[in-house]
């Protein structure tokens, strides 16, 4: 009882609800932190509580409600079930992650759909391509083809080199299922070298065994080129052998200018 009475006697000291929401929404503060500013700032009545949760315990919703912004915390927010944002966002035609973050921060965003679809939505939730409706599929998420079906499928293109590897890789025309760096994507799981994947034959010069400098100096002898520009044009020709390197100088420690 003498709770009771306690409880009364301390409630006269403020405002009716109705009252005191009526002036603080009239105040236009935008959320808690502005509330605490002005509670601190000696500006507040003594009739008008610094906290209304407690006060008010029977009338109070939320401080969305109190302040008049209509803001519902996070973790008081009724979503939209996931296929019904899904359908949602997809109307948008948002093109990936970053053009989602801008419309989040746009205010165009409703309430109702959260920021972070791959918390609320765990279980139904895959991948950004499947929730914006772009189908695109991260790297890390896809399944390509195993090495040996890769390998025919790049061998059948005829690419000569790396750098075309590359820029067909980027051309669009590359199916999603092929992996684009291969290097990467088969590493330990049966890559061999550049020249296998694209049927070219062609070795890595630093996996290349090079005959001995005593034995390509006698081959090169025999050429009879008579300078620098004459060894670059030979090399150049397709007709040196691949363990005869192009740059003795760098392969053989033991080189000498005369």
């Amino acid at each position: 009882m003498e709770y009771v009475q306690e409880v009364e006697k301390e409630m006269k000291k403020f405002r009716d609800f109705e009252s005191a929401r009526e002036f603080v929404i009239a105040l236009n503060l935008k959320g808690q932190k502005e509330w605490a500013e002005y509670c601190a700032s000696g500006n507040k009545p003594d009739d008008i509580p610094s906290n209304p949760n407690t006060t008010y315990k029977k009338e109070w919703i939320r401080t969305g409600d109190w302040l008049g912004t209509g803001t519902v915390s996070t973790h008081q927010r009724i979503n939209r079930s996931f296929e019904e944002a899904r359908n949602f966002v997809r109307t948008l035609n948002l093109k990936n992650r970053t053009e989602w973050r801008d419309y989040c921060k746009s205010g165009n965003k409703p309430d109702d759909i959260p920021t972070e679809p791959w918390n609320t939505y765990k279980k139904d939730y895959t991948n950004w391509g499947d929730f914006l409706g772009t189908g695109t599929i991260s790297n890390r998420d896809k399944k390509y083809r195993s090495l040996e079906p890769a390998r025919d499928f790049a061998r059948s293109l005829g690419l000569k080199s790396v750098r075309e590897w590359e820029k067909y890789s980027k051309s669009g025309n590359r199916p999603n299922d092929i992996h684009p760096t291969p290097s990467k994507g088969y590493k330990n799981k049966g890559w061999i070298s550049w020249g296998n994947f694209l049927g070219t034959d062609n070795i890595a010069p630093k996996n290349i065994a090079f005959r001995s400098f005593t034995e390509a100096r006698e081959f090169v002898r025999k050429l009879n080129l008579k300078n620098h520009k004459e060894w670059s044009d030979y090399c150049k020709s397709g007709n040196k052998p691949d363990d005869i390197p192009s740059a003795p100088w760098s392969t053989y420690k033991k080189w000498k200018k005369k």
